[in-house]
């Protein structure tokens, strides 16, 4: 027995965190899925009936999937897109040196600090269309009075605003490591053949953070794109269902008309869009580092 633990003895400390990934990720997903083939309604008060995928094709055809995966889509890659541009740009000057810099990381740490849940109904005192700071910012500074998340065309910017409010930090945070570890002899270099500060980032900083830019943009697509707290806190999907994104379809069909078949198959939908889109970055980003 304990030749055979020495032989192994990589696998044998891994057991106890392989075995609780398994119970944790692999069993709910494989959970949810086995759910996703059943004719499940609680209404009814029967039993889960294997129904050959027919939530699938049900779901498929249905106006209002494609149109909360719309939403869905469009909520994360602003978001997405914000965040990442902002997160680098505040990064690059937090990089430099100057006074009250420790200071200005701690303000820009606050929001990330907060529960998602506090900040949404934080920010829908601030959207208040009547009372609210917002309109109260723009009507000082001449700007036409919004409304927000009460409107079906400015709820989705609304929402992505709150959110990069929030999560930019996290983005600041990799893109500062990322940038500390950058080398400077190319910099340097740059700067000696007499390239100015914009030519010194587009040709070599930016080039050189693009495999940190592909690693956090994918961690913040994944998270985003299942974003469920702090829509539910600010608009509960409304007005109209145009904030509903496909994880709020899943939780209105699961505990609103109580199908948990229908909505083990949305869930297990979102499970593998995130999964090809994750796969697809993933190249990218190989095929970036092997081309530099």
């Amino acid at each position: 027995m304990s030749k055979f633990i020495d032989r192994h003895i990589k696998w044998v400390f891994a057991a106890p965190a392989l075995v609780f990934m398994m119970a944790m990720i692999v069993l709910p997903i494989g959970a949810t899925f086995a759910f996703s083939l059943t004719e499940w309604n609680l209404l009814s008060g029967a039993a889960p009936r294997f129904n050959f995928g027919q939530n699938y094709a049900k779901i498929l055809s249905s106006p209002e999937f494609w149109a909360s995966c719309g939403i869905t889509f469009w909520y994360t890659f602003l978001a997405t897109i914000l965040e990442t541009v902002l997160g680098l740009a505040i990064a690059l000057i937090l990089n430099c040196e100057f006074r009250g810099k420790q200071l200005a990381k701690t303000a820009i740490l606050l929001p990330y600090m907060m529960a998602p849940v506090a900040v949404g109904l934080m920010w829908m005192l601030f959207y208040e269309p009547s009372s609210g700071i917002m309109n109260f910012i723009f009507k000082s500074v001449g700007l036409p009075p919004s409304t927000f998340t009460s409107a079906q065309d400015t709820v989705i910017p609304a929402i992505a605003t709150v959110e990069v409010w929030q999560m930019t930090p996290m983005v600041v945070i990799v893109c500062l490591a990322g940038l500390s570890s950058l080398p400077n002899d190319p910099i340097e270099a740059a700067h000696v053949d007499g390239a100015n500060s914009i030519q010194v980032f587009f040709r070599v900083i930016l080039p050189m953070m693009m495999p940190t830019l592909f690693s956090i943009g994918l961690l913040r697509f994944i998270d985003i794109f299942k974003s469920f707290d702090l829509i539910y806190a600010m608009t509960k999907g409304g007005p109209a269902n145009a904030s509903r994104t496909l994880n709020l379809y899943a939780y209105e069909t699961a505990f609103s008309y109580y199908k948990f078949g229908e909505s083990s198959a949305i869930l297990t939908l979102v499970f593998l869009i995130v999964l090809v889109i994750s796969i697809v970055i993933i190249n990218m980003k190989k095929r970036w580092e092997e081309k530099v």
